[in-house]
């Protein structure tokens, strides 16, 4: 995955988007993130991106350290905030390129997944540019790290015929979009969500494990 190429032209995107938003979209409540508005959602992700060049935090980050970028950025405006998040950007899209190290990957994974909780909170429609990257970027991993034990899932993304195979055989068949894949394995839809997606077979065992992160409990539309 092209990570650096992602991540500079998602942090392009929401920057450009910001400059649209009045002052009761920055402060409307990002579903995705029930803690955060608008605002601390771009304040999150500038301190993301600060902490990583500097080397105070190695991705992923942790509840309390991404609290933390958010605190330390409270009362800024969004004009502040995207400064910060301009200046400080070059050197970690360089920190990307150069690494080798899937975890180097993840701001990209953080910047674009929020792009979407940003635009579904605020009743816009998906930015679907390079889900197939970000489905085949977590499906990967989950498919090299599949417990045995578990059913095996074929996943089929219906729109670019894209396959994985998380354990071997295919007791499981689930299929989706790539841009639903990726929101699926990332915790931007519920449990209930995942079981409703299409399955052959009977999901209930394994739906709890394909999000890669905390699944939200209320259904998100983006």
């Amino acid at each position: 995955m092209d990570s650096a190429r992602i991540y500079q032209q998602t942090q392009e995107r929401l920057v450009a988007l910001s400059a649209t938003f009045d002052e009761a979209r920055l402060s409307t409540v990002v579903p995705a993130c029930p803690a955060w508005d608008v605002r601390q959602t771009y304040a999150h992700m500038v301190g993301l991106c600060v902490e990583v060049v500097q080397g105070v935090v190695t991705p992923p980050a942790s509840d309390e350290v991404t609290a933390r970028q958010v605190a330390d950025r409270a009362g800024w405006d969004i004009d502040a905030i995207n400064a910060e998040w301009s200046q400080g950007a070059p050197a970690l899209i360089e920190l990307m390129r150069k690494s080798t190290r899937r975890r180097y990957s993840l701001p990209a994974l953080d910047a674009w997944h929020h792009e979407n909780d940003i635009r579904g909170a605020l009743g816009m429609e998906a930015q679907t540019q390079d889900a197939d990257r970000l489905a085949d970027f977590v499906l990967g991993g989950l498919s090299r790290g599949w417990p045995a034990e578990l059913p095996s899932v074929h996943v089929v993304a219906t729109d670019t015929g894209q396959t994985w195979h998380l354990g071997e055989g295919s007791d499981l068949e689930l299929s989706a979009s790539a841009f639903e894949l990726a929101r699926a394995v990332t915790g931007r839809r519920s449990i209930a969500q995942v079981l409703a997606m299409e399955w052959v077979g009977d999901p209930t065992e394994v739906a709890p494990l394909l999000p890669t992160l905390p699944a939200p409990e209320r259904d998100l539309t983006v």
